[in-house]
């Protein structure tokens, strides 16, 4: 508290000697009157580009403490008002706003703000143009007050939010995208008339001049966690510390010591047969905090700095999660140029050093930077380092052209391997309906960027093109208002001069006037190489295969959404797999909400590799399921139950090795097998001051393989006994 005070004392006197605008959803200080006014909104899902059917006006006003905003949404009575409480980051079907701004206007990095009728909140991160991401978990305030002709919503974003270039000076040019959804209608409305599913989002924001004044903060996040083992009796005690110092908007340090990682959030559960491993988000605080600068993405997915490395899987064998002994952030300004390092060091001998190091200059919309890898594995004797180049040219507002050019050198045992690669991308908007994408990427078979960052495969070339058209001038009587056409063809090949198999899709996304919509995607794969599956044992020869897809999503309707899927795919050697996916949600009140999912899928040649140069196909059948109930009973006070049940049963199975070209030749059976994965969490959070929160968690799961065929029933009876955890966690986090 002292330091706080002390930073405060800091302020200049003019920030104080105005009057604050409290935050209330009362849009009636005098101040509003001056603020920059988007008015006009166009529909943009269903992306029409017409006016809105109803009235929505937003405001934005620069203040001492931050940048303001409000909102005044008519809602006549024959609208209805889906306002559910949700978790945050959670919002799907609600009456919202959402403010959208990229502080240094220059196309690179924005920062999405959303708040729903009930006040629930989301925020994100938005980058390489309408990129979104909701780890991040930021510190503003927002209200809402409903009345009988409609709502209103007030937004203030600190000037500490984020890193800004130029924070020094008395005026900044910033870009802005506002926006509304009306549930009941599936309508999102914006201004300027900017849609996120288009390939230039975020250059196509509004740029505005405001005032700047400069701010201060200093957060110290010390917390307390207790585990109980029910399974293995036993607890353990942690504490440590979150550090967060930004002395302006050019500098900002974020630093930990012993962080928790305990399971406040819980992934998805996966089983994974393929030889590409599974990507999960990163919620944790330290590495959310000022990361957009280091979200550097790569084709085919990549993502040259995965957080999730750091405290995953300790390199000693163990299997179990790596302590992290403290980590240091530091991002700012340089004039135009950008800066960014990150050091992390993991406990024990084994422990990881990583290291990274990110410049980014932009020269208007258009940049140029390099991101730096490092990482130490001491117990593999591995050091492995890489070098990304990217840059931007903004060549109209239509039209830009990106690249990266990247580099790896990796030393273990003494032996060293280097190896680059590189992609170029072409975005191409001529008109608001139409907008096409060409890639071309080259990975060699020795690059490899996988000790700090995510890499799904090297060894590899591929040209993509996309085009996509929006139709919108459909007959008045139609019952669809929108139709988006896209068509992708992708040819792919690895360095050894082995075709693999390319691939195209048509897909169709019709928009209804009544809210709801309908997708369908024909894909078609032209034969040719797998050089995956084997993990390096072999490569076979896939045969030309296709698949149909078709999913209808309602409108809300009363308490009640669903979505329904159909899709029939060829896969194995040469056989036919249905699955459907379905969803439906519930809302019994605002404050207490139920949805479910449910995937079964039936395969009659599942082709999975076994060792060496053997495969196997089988007959399957597989269940993924989850149900999350979630209650709001007071303000602040949050209960969720989230449960996950993944479950496969595999029979009947045909092996087979590798034999000339490729082709597969029987040998023999495999053995039947089935796999159960479940998971349960209950969770209490009480946030009883801005972001210091009480949790307390319960957690059971498990995780089962069993060499023998069952039925659905009983891998579902057996999945509810497992128990390879069952703990119990109270964290409590507190800001000073």
């Amino acid at each position: 508290m002292l330091l706080r005070l002390l930073l405060l004392s800091l302020v200049p006197a003019a920030a104080s000697a105005q009057t604050a605008l409290r935050i209330d959803g009362r849009i009636d200080e005098a101040q509003w009157r001056d603020a920059h006014v988007f008015r006009d909104f166009k529909r943009v899902q269903p992306y029409t580009l017409d006016a809105a059917t109803v009235v929505t006006e937003a405001r934005m006003l620069s203040t001492p403490e931050g940048i303001a905003f409000a909102f005044r949404c008519e809602q006549p009575a024959d609208i209805p008002r889906v306002k559910p409480f949700t978790p945050r980051d959670r919002i799907r079907n609600a009456d919202r706003v959402n403010v959208n701004i990229d502080f240094d206007a220059d196309g690179k990095t924005g920062y999405n703000f959303t708040v729903s009728m009930s006040d629930s909140i989301e925020d994100a991160i938005i980058t390489n143009e309408n990129n979104f991401s909701t780890d991040w978990d930021a510190d503003w305030q927002h209200a809402v007050q409903e009345d009988e002709a409609g709502w209103s919503v007030e937004i203030l974003l600190p000037w500490t939010i984020a890193t800004m270039r130029g924070s020094s000076t008395p005026t900044r040019e910033v870009a802005v995208n506002v926006d509304r959804v009306v549930a009941s209608r599936s309508e999102r409305s914006a201004m300027p008339p900017v849609f996120y599913d288009n390939s230039v989002y975020l250059s196509g924001f509004e740029r505005v001049m405001i005032a700047q004044y400069r701010s201060q903060v200093l957060d110290f996040f010390p917390y307390v966690s207790a585990l109980y083992d029910l399974k293995h009796p036993g607890s353990e005690l942690r504490t440590g510390a979150d550090l967060f110092w930004k002395p302006s908007g050019d500098f900002q340090l974020t630093a930990t010591v012993n962080p928790d990682f305990g399971q406040v959030e819980s992934d998805e559960l996966v089983v994974n047969f393929d030889a590409i491993e599974t990507f999960y988000s990163d919620k944790r605080p330290f590495f959310t905090e000022n990361q957009a600068l280091f979200d550097l993405q790569s084709a085919p997915d990549g993502v040259i700095l995965y957080t999730r490395r750091i405290g995953a899987a300790s390199d000693d064998g163990s299997g179990n999660a790596a302590d992290i002994a403290a980590a240091v952030k530091v991002n700012g300004n340089a004039g135009n140029l950008k800066y960014g390092a990150l050091l992390a060091e993991e406990a024990d001998d084994a422990g990881r050093r990583f290291a990274a190091a990110r410049l980014l200059y932009p020269i208007g919309e258009s940049s140029i930077g390099t991101l730096i890898t490092s990482v130490d594995r001491p117990a593999l004797d591995r050091q492995a380092q890489v070098m990304a180049n990217d840059w931007r040219w903004a060549i109209s507002p239509g039209l830009r052209l990106e690249g990266q050019f990247l580099l790896s050198d990796i030393d273990q045992a003494g032996v060293n391997s280097r190896d680059s690669g590189g992609v170029l991308r072409l975005l191409s908007n001529p008109t608001p309906q139409w907008q096409h994408i060409a890639i071309l990427t080259h990975l060699g078979g020795a690059l490899d960027f996988n000790d700090a960052g995510y890499m799904p495969r090297n060894n590899f070339n591929r040209a993509l093109w996309e085009s996509s058209y929006k139709r919108s001038n459909l007959p008045a009587d139609s019952s669809i208002a929108a139709i988006t056409w896209r068509g992708i063809g992708i040819y792919r090949a690895n360095d050894d001069g082995d075709r693999l198999s390319a691939y195209g899709y048509l897909t169709r996304n019709a928009e209804f006037r009544a809210g709801g919509s309908h997708f369908l995607e024909l894909r078609l794969d032209s034969a040719g190489w797998d050089d995956q599956i084997t993990r390096g044992n072999g490569k076979i020869w896939r045969d030309a295969r296709q698949s149909l897809f078709t999913e209808f999503e309602s409108a809300r309707r009363g308490k009640w959404q669903y979505q329904l899927g159909v899709w029939a795919l060829q896969e194995g050697v040469d056989d036919w797999a249905l699955q459907l996916e379905s969803s439906i949600s519930y809302s019994v009140n605002d404050r207490l909400s139920i949805d479910g999912e449910i995937s079964p899928r039936w395969s009659r040649d599942w082709l999975i590799w076994l060792d060496g140069d053997r495969l196997a196909s089988y007959r399957r059948t597989q269940w993924d399921t989850a149900v999350n109930i979630n209650w709001f009973p007071r303000a602040r006070h949050e209960l969720r139950a989230k449960l996950q049940w993944f479950a496969i049963d595999a029979h009947d199975a045909t092996a087979y090795r590798i034999g000339p070209r490729g082709s597969l030749y029987p040998d023999g059976t495999a053995d039947d097998f089935s796999v159960n994965n479940f998971g349960l969490q209950l969770r209490y959070r009480y946030e009883f001051a801005p972001q210091s929160e009480l949790y307390l968690v319960y957690s059971r799961g498990g995780y089962e393989r069993r060499e023998r065929h069952d039925d659905s029933i009983d891998l579902f009876t057996d999945a509810l006994s497992l128990r390879d955890a069952d703990q119990f966690l109270a964290k409590v986090r507190y800001r000073f």
